[in-house]
Parts: structure tokens; C-alpha cells; sequence
């Protein structure tokens, strides 16, 4: 059946028209199925509390003693007895050297002594002889000057070759090197067959229990910073890990170069967890100061990041803080977050940048 000509632009707008509305109403029902979810949240709203004042400053972690323990002899190593990492007591063996010709030198040096001795005996006779005859005039003043020069030259010589006996005396002791106090083995130096002089390094010695840890404070915060003070501080190796260390030793002059006041403190070391040379995060308290604080369940850490879950129109909004201390279960947001703003506190795993959410408030 054919429509005459005339009719075909109604009949074609008749059925765009119906297509149209078939459209329209698929579309809305997809829209239907589709409708944004909405997440129970809890908030609270961010208050001012006074808390503590932090100086974040930079620190580096030191040994309580360390030394380049130095050979203080010579001769050939004939044993080493210690390896790295080896933990040493004072007085322990850490090398033996060829103490051979150090001995044959403090037995010469101790004959040589008895031999100064005997020409001492002999030289007190001559001057007590000396005496007598001077007194009964068979001398003359010159012979008896000579005499009792002499006598004074022979005592020298003895007091000379005291000296050289206990010289080779202990340089035949030194031959034996042992550690000065307990600690750990960073580095041996030498090895079997080397021939060492008296300044030659044999190990470095660590003691790391308790360590220290060396803090530059500003000069303007120079005053604040005491002897006994307790301060925090954290290392990059072991994450959010905490130390406490008390502050035992204040520099009494400023660093010229950086105008900073070079302080140390102490913390006790048993686990070895702490190595010298660690790069320190130090923070220290120095009164008080309000600032903008949450609940600690308020703000999610990662890595590298803390962020808050901000209420905005009705949608929670993912923002970066950079917190302070903690007081009493709150947390300091230094920045991020203002006192009129509302948090998320207890985040559910479904809460995402910009979710709708719907509120209740906690008391």
C-alpha cells in the first residue's frame, strides 16, 4: 500500500515522535537504576585544644665511645681474633704480634741497667775515697770536682737505662693488643703477615648501648632546650617506630657557620636496633600552643601521606593535613583543616573522594 506523497512528512514525524518518546523512557529508567549511593558516615567537629609545641628538628644518631684502636707497637701480626660485627669486652684479645725482638730488646735494656748499676757502686766508692782525701789535702779542689762529676754522670746513666728497660718492657706488652672497652667490631684493618707500625689502625670499636644522638636547635630556640629534657625521635629505617632519649650534653657556644646550638642526647640502645650515623627526625616539646585537633581515628596514614575526610555540600572530600602532637586522644592538624570544618571519623571502607554521604554527629 503506497501513501500518497502529501502524507509522508506526517506520517514520518508521527513515527520520530514515537521513537523519541521510547527513548526518553529508557533513559529515565536506566537514570533509576543508576542512582549515586549514599554512605553512613560519623563526624565530629574540629576543635581548638591547647597542645604541646613541637621543634621537629634534623638529628644524627652517634656511638657512645668509639675508637680506631691503634696498634702502639711494631712488628708482624701473627693472629687477629675478632671479625665485624663481633662484640668485644674490655680487655679481650684482638691481635697478637711477633713480640721476639721486642723481648730481646728488654732483656738488653735490663742488663744494660744492672751494668749502670755496678759502674754506680763503683763510682760511690771513688767519690766517698774522694772525700777523705780532700779533706787530708792529697787531692786538689780539681781532682775531687772530676771525681764527683763523674759519680753524678754514672747516676744519670742508671736513671737512663731505667728508663730504656721500662720502654722495651712495655713495648714487649704491647705486642699484645687487647680492647680498651666493651663494644662492637666496625672494621679490622690489618691481616695475618702485615708488618704494623705503633700508629697503625688494627679495628675500629663501637659502643652503641646506650647511643647518642646529636641535635642542631636553632639560636632562637637555643634557650628553650635544657639538660634532662626528654625528646622523641624517629628513623626512615625503622617507620613510625618512636624513641625517647634524655638530653645529657649541651654545646655552651654556638656554631658560627649555621648559628645553631649543637646539643646530645641519650637513649638506651639493648636491642642494637639504633646503628651510628642513622639519620634522626627529632621532635621537642617547648610549651604550649592551640591549634585546630581531631580524633585520632579521624586521620588516615599511608606511607607518605595523611589525609582527612572533610564534609563539604553534603559530600565527603578527601584532604591532605600535616599533623602535630597528640593529646588525649586528639590529634593537631598544623595545616589542612579549619575550626569550622566537619571529619569522618572511623572511615568505612566504601567511603571514597566525593562520596554522598549521610551524617551522624557525634557528641
Amino acid at each position: 500500500m503506497h501513501l500518497p506523497h502529501a502524507l509522508l512528512p506526517g506520517a514520518l514525524s508521527l513515527l520520530l515522535l514515537a521513537v523519541g518518546c521510547n527513548r526518553s523512557q529508557a533513559t529515565d529508567e536506566v537514570v533509576e537504576e543508576v542512582a549515586e549511593p549514599v554512605v553512613s558516615v560519623k563526624t565530629v567537629a574540629v576543635e581548638l585544644h591547647p597542645v604541646p609545641r613541637e621543634l621537629v628538628l634534623t638529628g644524627t644518631l652517634l656511638a657512645d665511645r668509639n675508637s680506631d684502636l691503634a696498634a702502639n707497637a711494631s712488628g708482624r701480626v701473627l693472629a687477629t681474633h675478632v671479625e665485624r660485627g663481633q662484640t668485644v669486652k674490655a680487655g679481650d684479645l684482638i691481635a697478637k704480634l711477633d713480640a721476639r725482638v721486642a723481648k730481646f730488646s728488654a732483656k738488653a735494656a735490663q742488663a744494660q741497667t744492672k751494668v749502670a748499676k755496678a759502674a754506680l757502686d763503683l763510682a760511690a766508692l771513688e767519690c766517698d775515697r774522694a772525700d777523705k782525701l780532700l779533706a787530708t789535702g792529697v787531692i786538689s779542689q780539681t781532682e775531687y770536682d772530676r771525681t764527683m762529676s763523674q759519680c753524678a754522670t754514672t747516676r744519670s746513666s742508671v736513671s737512663a737505662a731505667q728508663s730504656q728497660a721500662a720502654l722495651a718492657s712495655v713495648a714487649a706488652g704491647d705486642s699484645t693488643i687487647r680492647a680498651p672497652f666493651t663494644g662492637i667490631v666496625g672494621e679490622r684493618f690489618v691481616e695475618i703477615g702485615e708488618y704494623v707500625q705503633p700508629s697503625t689502625r688494627v679495628i675500629s670499636l663501637y659502643s652503641i648501648d646506650p647511643i647518642r644522638v646529636s641535635i642542631a636547635v636553632p639560636e632562637v630556640e637555643a634557650n628553650r632546650v635544657e639538660v634532662g629534657q626528654k625528646v622523641a625521635f624517629s628513623v626512615a629505617a625503622l617507620g613510625d617506630k618512636s624513641f625517647e632519649a634524655e638530653v645529657r650534653y649541651v654545646s655552651p657556644a654556638l656554631r658560627e657557620g649555621t648559628r645553631d646550638l649543637v646539643i646530645e642526647a641519650v637513649t638506651p640502645n639493648p636491642d642494637q636496633l639504633l646503628h651510628p650515623g642513622m639519620f634522626a627526625t627529632v621532635h621537642v616539646h617547648v610549651g604550649e600552643q592551640e591549634l585546630p585537633t581531631v580524633p585520632q581515628s579521624a586521620v588516615h596514614r599511608d606511607e607518605r601521606r595523611a589525609l582527612a575526610w572533610v564534609i563539604r555540600e553534603g559530600r565527603a572530600i578527601a584532604t591532605l593535613v600535616r599533623t602535630g602532637p597528640v593529646k588525649d586522644g586528639r590529634i593537631a592538624i598544623i595545616s589542612g583543616l579549619h575550626p569550622e570544618d566537619r571529619v569522618v571519623v572511623d572511615p568505612p571502607a566504601e567511603l571514597v573522594d566525593g562520596s554522598k554521604v549521610s551524617e551522624g554527629v557525634e557528641p
